[in-house]
């Protein structure tokens, strides 16, 4: 048997074999280890202080590879990870995640291989695939933030109504925010049940606060966070603040949305003109091939052609950069 062959067999059985293992592992036994820190810490009485420990976020060390996880303890990049991965509700831990990452880029790259061929043109390829098959976790764990941040920003006006409804009506702000979490779906709910958790095993109100804050990293939270400590400092009415705050955010998103509208056809034209020149190098290519010419091959054959791709290139993604910047704009 061919030995790439066998070892690209070898590859996606491991993978298959370990992904399994990761997602069982994390639905069966997700949740115990969350119980499990959150007694210790009653049962320690260690100081809370920080998103870390006021919201029992998953630890580096520990699950399917206690050794790899042991290695990243400690670590920046790896503690930046961990946030990511608790704001994208994902139970994984670093060293699953990375072990993930690894599997893949691996698997991708002995498929390219084995199809492309040994070749120089199939390493290269198979390596550019491998780098691909490495981010492709990464780019999934960004876009699951963003689209939860999304929805967590969507649902926050109606919950500040209804805390703000329940504190008129007698309720005290735990009270209030659990009434909320019960009426709204998640990610909403799951933040504000975690909020309360962390206050029922010993955390003061500020630190659950400021770790939901930080865990869910919303710029309409942070207003709506720094003006219940201000209240808290210096005393007000703490539901007539949200109720305030809920109709600057209303506003907020009604400009947010003529925007939108406004800046709509001027994203559509810069997707048309970024697309444009692929589109055009694609159909003459296909009439080449169809009628048997081959200028088009000279932008792929010839040094003064690849150069000229490459500044095509290199001046597209300025253009996309360029647009996005104007369109960027902050409310």
């Amino acid at each position: 048997m061919d030995p790439l062959a066998l070892a690209a067999a070898l590859s996606v059985m491991v993978t298959v074999v370990m992904v399994f293992a990761v997602f069982y592992m994390t639905s069966i036994a997700g949740s115990n280890k969350r119980v499990v820190n959150r007694l210790e810490h009653v049962v320690n009485r260690s100081p809370l202080e920080g998103l870390t420990t006021v919201s029992a976020l998953k630890q580096t060390g520990g699950g399917l590879f206690p050794t790899l996880g042991s290695l990243l303890t400690g670590k920046e990049w790896a503690n930046k990870v961990n946030i990511d991965l608790e704001r994208a509700n994902l139970k994984l831990r670093v060293g699953e995640y990375l072990a993930l990452r690894v599997a893949i880029a691996l698997v991708v790259f002995a498929v390219v291989i084995f199809v492309a061929g040994r070749g120089g043109l199939g390493l290269v390829a198979g390596i550019a695939a491998a780098l691909v098959g490495y981010m492709l976790p990464k780019m999934y764990l960004r876009r699951r933030i963003k689209a939860r941040l999304t929805t967590f920003d969507e649902q926050l006006v109606e919950a500040l109504s209804l805390v703000s409804n329940a504190l008129r009506s007698g309720f005290g702000f735990l009270q209030s925010m659990d009434l909320a979490a019960e009426q709204l779906n998640d990610p909403l709910a799951i933040e504000f049940k975690r909020t309360i958790n962390d206050i029922n095993v010993g955390a003061s109100f500020e630190d659950a606060l400021l770790a939901l804050n930080q865990r869910v990293e919303s710029k309409d939270l942070d207003i709506v966070v720094t003006a219940i400590l201000i209240q808290r400092t210096v005393g007000g009415n703490l539901a007539e603040i949200l109720e305030t705050v809920a109709y600057t955010m209303r506003d907020r998103s009604r400009i947010k949305g003529e925007l939108r509208t406004l800046t709509a056809q001027q994203k559509m034209s810069g997707y048309i003109v970024g697309g444009l020149p692929i589109f055009i190098i694609g159909i003459l290519l296909l009439m080449g091939k169809l009628m048997g010419d081959t200028y088009m091959q000279t932008l792929f054959t010839e040094t003064a052609g690849r150069v000229a791709l490459m500044a095509a290139v290199l001046l597209e993604g300025l253009g996309i950069m360029i647009i996005r910047k104007i369109l960027a704009i902050e409310v």
